[in-house]
C-alpha cells in the first residue's frame, strides 16, 4: 500500500508513528551527533530544517523505537537527555521588548516543567545560564540546545526602511546576548549537544562573535545533500507517486524525473560538492496533486527581499548570472546588505559554477519553479495590480504568433498597470526589467544582457522555430535600436545557424511612460 506523504507537518514522531513517507536522514545526524557537539546549518525556508529539530529531539529523548529500520538505530545508545528547544517560528519579535518577554516566558516554562527555581534578576542570560546549570544538576546529564530559524526575528523586519533596520539591529543584539551564554566558561562543558539553523548566516563577529567551537557546515561538501532530496532518493522514497506522474503524462520515469528536475531540481549548497538536490515541499506537492506548479511560493512570499530589491532599485535581468566572490556569498551583516548573498541563502539563487582559483561563484535560479515565481512576484510588487500577470501572458503569446501590433498594445497595457510614482527612477534599464520579468514569468526563454565581441545585447527571446533579438532605447528612436542590432552583428549567432531571426527594436517615451516606436524586421 502506497504510504502517504507528510505535507502536513513537520513532525518526525508523526511521521513514524503514522507511517508517512520519510526520507532517511540519520546517517548525516550520526555524523554530527558523534564528531562534534556545536552546528550551524544556513538552509532556505521548507527545507527541512523544522524536521531535522524534530529528529533530534526524539533522538536525544532517547525514543529509540521511533528510528526502526533506520541509518541510525544499531549504530546510537539513545541515552535520554534534557533537551530545550526554540523554535522562533513561534517567538514573537514585533519589537525587542515582544522578544525579550517571549523568550523570558519560554525559559519560565523550563523551569516550571522541571521543578527548577528562576532566578530574581530580569537578565535573560541569566536565566538562560540557570536553566542549563539546573538542568545538568538535577539529571545528572549534559544538555542538548536546539534553535530553529535563530534569524527569523531580524529577517522580518529588513525591507521596511529604517524604523524596521532599527528593530533588526535591536533583535540581533538581544539574540547575540542570548546565544553568548552558550560560550560562557560555566556552561560550556556541561553541553551536550547544540543545533542551530537559519535561513541566512549573519556575519560571525555580530551574533556568534568568539564561539570558537561552533562549527558551519552550510557549505561544507560532506553535508551538501543533508537536507533537500537528491534524484536516486527520489526514485527509491518515491517510487510509486513517481510511476503514478509518469503515467498521468503518459512518459517513461526518465522523462518524468527530468522534468522535475527541471522544475524543483538544481539547488547545489557546497562549492566542493556539485550534488543538487531538490527542494522537498514542491516535489511532494507535484508528485501528490500530479500538477508541475509552483508550489514553495505559495507557503510564504519573500516579502522582505521584495522590499529591499526595490529600496536598492536592483537590475532584476542580473540575476539570471551572477559572480560574486566567496567572502561576500558566505556572510552579510544587516547594516551593510548586499542583495545577492541574501538570495543564495534565501534559495533564490544557487550556485551554478565555481572558479576555485579565483574564488568567484556563479549564481543563477536553481529552476523554473523559482526564475518563473519569484518573476511574477517582482512584478505584482512593481504594478500593484493582479491583472498585469494576464497582460505579461498575452504578451507572450503575441511574439509566439508574431502579432506585432499586439506585442505594442500589450506592452503598453503592461506599462498603464504600473503606479506614476514607480517611473521616478524610470530609465531605459527600468523598461527592459518590466518586459523581462512579464516574459520571463510567462514561461518564455527571455535571456538578458547576452555578451557578444561587440558589446551586450539587452534581449534574446528563444522560440523553438524562432528568436527575437531586442534592443531598447530611450527618447530616442526604434530605428536607431534596429541599427546597432546590426552594426554590432547581435543577430549573427542565431542567423548563421539558419534560425529564423527577427529584430525588434523598441523605444519608450518616459514622459508618456509607452512604447513610442517599434519596429520589428525578419532576417
Amino acid at each position: 500500500m502506497k504510504r502517504r506523504l507528510g505535507l502536513d507537518t513537520s513532525s518526525f514522531r508523526k511521521l513514524r508513528e503514522k507511517d508517512l513517507v520519510y526520507v532517511d536522514k540519520t546517517k548525516w545526524i550520526y555524523k554530527l551527533i558523534t564528531e562534534g557537539e556545536c552546528y550551524f546549518l544556513s538552509r532556505p525556508r521548507r527545507f527541512g530544517k523544522s524536521l531535522t529539530i524534530s529528529t533530534l529531539k526524539e533522538l536525544f529523548y532517547g525514543n529509540k523505537e521511533l528510528f526502526k529500520g533506520l541509518y541510525i538505530y544499531d549504530k546510537w545508545d539513545f541515552k535520554k537527555y534534557p533537551v530545550l528547544i526554540f523554535d522562533f517560528n513561534e517567538i514573537e519579535n514585533q519589537t525587542p521588548l515582544i522578544l525579550k518577554e517571549n523568550l523570558k516566558a519560554i525559559l519560565k516554562d523550563y523551569f516550571i516543567a522541571n521543578q527548577l527555581t528562576y532566578p530574581e534578576s530580569k537578565s535573560l542570560a541569566l536565566w538562560f545560564k540557570h536553566l542549563i546549570l539546573g538542568l545538568y544538576k538535577k539529571f545528572n546529564q549534559k544538555v542538548v540546545i536546539l534553535i530553529d530559524e535563530y534569524d527569523k526575528p531580524i529577517v522580518e523586519h529588513l525591507g521596511k526602511g529604517e524604523e524596521g533596520l532599527r528593530i533588526a539591529i535591536q533583535n540581533r543584539d538581544i539574540l547575540q546576548d542570548f546565544f553568548g551564554v552558550l560560550k560562557g566558561a560555566n556552561v560550556v562543558d556541561i553541553i551536550q549537544f547544540v543545533f542551530i539553523t537559519g535561513v541566512s548566516r549573519f556575519s560571525k563577529v555580530s551574533i556568534f562573535s568568539k564561539w570558537n567551537n561552533l562549527q558551519d557546515i552550510t557549505m561544507r561538501g560532506e553535508f551538501a545533500d543533508f537536507l533537500g532530496y537528491t534524484e536516486e532518493e527520489v526514485r527509491i522514497y518515491f517510487k510509486d507517486y513517481l510511476e503514478e506522474l509518469a503515467n498521468e503524462y503518459k512518459l517513461t520515469l526518465d522523462e518524468a524525473m527530468e522534468k522535475l528536475k527541471f522544475y524543483y531540481d538544481g539547488y547545489r549548497f557546497s562549492d566542493s560538492n556539485d550534488v543538487r538536490v531538490f527542494n522537498p515541499v514542491s516535489i511532494m506537492y507535484c508528485l501528490q496533486e500530479k500538477k508541475f506548479k509552483n508550489y514553495w511560493f505559495a507557503t510564504g512570499t519573500p516579502s522582505f527581499l521584495i522590499n529591499l530589491i526595490k529600496e536598492k532599485n536592483y537590475y532584476i535581468p542580473n540575476l539570471k548570472k551572477i559572480e560574486i566572490g566567496g567572502p561576500i556569498l558566505e556572510t552579510f551583516d544587516i547594516e551593510n546588505l548586499e542583495i545577492e548573498p541574501l538570495l543564495f541563502q534565501s534559495g533564490y539563487l544557487t550556485i551554478k559554477n565555481y572558479d576555485l582559483e579565483n574564488d568567484i561563484f556563479e549564481l543563477t535560479y536553481p529552476n523554473l519553479e523559482v526564475e518563473k515565481s519569484f518573476c511574477e512576484i517582482l512584478l505584482k510588487a512593481v504594478s500593484e495590480k493582479s491583472g498585469t500577470i494576464i497582460l505579461a501572458t498575452k504578451l507572450g503569446k503575441a511574439f509566439k504568433n508574431e502579432d506585432f501590433e499586439d506585442i505594442k498594445y500589450y506592452i503598453n497595457a503592461i506599462f498603464s498597470e504600473i503606479p506614476y510614482p514607480h517611473y521616478k527612477k524610470a530609465d531605459e534599464n527600468y523598461f527592459h526589467t518590466i518586459i523581462y520579468l512579464a516574459l520571463t514569468l510567462t514561461g518564455y526563454n527571455a535571456k538578458s544582457e547576452l555578451l557578444s565581441s561587440r558589446g551586450r545585447l539587452d534581449l534574446a527571446l528563444i522560440f523553438p522555430d524562432k528568436v527575437y533579438v531586442v534592443e531598447f532605447k530611450c527618447n530616442s528612436s526604434a530605428k536607431d535600436a534596429i541599427k546597432q542590432i546590426k552594426d554590432r552583428k547581435y543577430a549573427d549567432k542565431w542567423k548563421n545557424k539558419g534560425i529564423k531571426t527577427i529584430l525588434c527594436g523598441i523605444n519608450f517615451d518616459t514622459e508618456k511612460r509607452e512604447v513610442k516606436e517599434i519596429v520589428f524586421e525578419k532576417v
